[in-house]
């Protein structure tokens, strides 16, 4: 049984930074995002978790290995934790697709079943999240599990339609911001969520 589960998007990359798609695509972490990777890796050892999880993109991995060091624990990758899948759109900026494709955008962010050219629908990629959370979950040898997810801004959003049980295209209202954290507990036969999108270990820290 899950007890605690916290979801984290990787760093900041390159493509991220130039408000580029990445999907199955990647990039590499920037300065940036190095920085805020290291400053997670020290919260999470915090929060004492006793599973790491992690997308098998090299972003996500990127963030994974810190989390790993900071804590002692294996990372178990899970391909169903991958990012949506945005085919055609992969590599074009956001601001492009809105402004070439955007009937089909409209469709894709109104419909969860509308997919993107070449690639998913927010119902496709909400039902791999599922099974993700359902492996984790038959994971447990022992005690409940404390699991860290690494996985990307789109996929968390709508992981956490699953979690708290509504509608999928709720998503689109969930803000994710590169390295933030997102924390639900265990509440009698459910998860709730008690902390959202909270990246405030990723400030500067202030002199006194």
């Amino acid at each position: 049984m899950i007890d605690q589960l916290v979801l984290v998007r990787h760093g900041e990359t390159v493509h991220n930074a130039a408000g580029i798609a990445q999907g199955w695509n990647d990039s590499a972490l920037s300065a940036r995002g190095e920085q805020q990777v290291a400053r997670l890796a020290e919260r999470i050892a915090r929060m004492k978790p006793n599973a790491l999880w992690s997308s098998p993109l090299s972003r996500a991995l990127a963030t994974a290995r810190p989390i790993a060091e900071a804590t002692g624990l294996e990372i178990r990758t899970l391909d169903e934790l991958r990012e949506m899948n945005y085919g055609g759109w992969e590599g074009k900026s956001f601001l492009d697709v809105r402004r070439d494709d955007e009937a089909i955008y409209r469709r894709w962010i109104d419909d969860p079943d509308e997919p993107c050219p070449g690639g998913e629908s927010h119902n496709a990629l909400r039902a791999r999240v599922r099974r993700a959370f359902e492996t984790i979950e038959a994971s447990a040898d022992g005690p409940p599990l404390r699991a860290v997810v690494v996985s990307h801004g789109t996929a968390i959003r709508v992981a956490a339609t699953v979690l708290l049980d509504v509608p999928t295209m709720t998503s689109r209202f969930f803000a994710k911001d590169n390295a933030a954290l997102s924390l639900f507990v265990r509440r009698g036969d459910r998860l709730v969520m008690k902390i959202w999108n909270d990246a405030s270990h990723c400030e500067e820290p202030t002199s006194s």
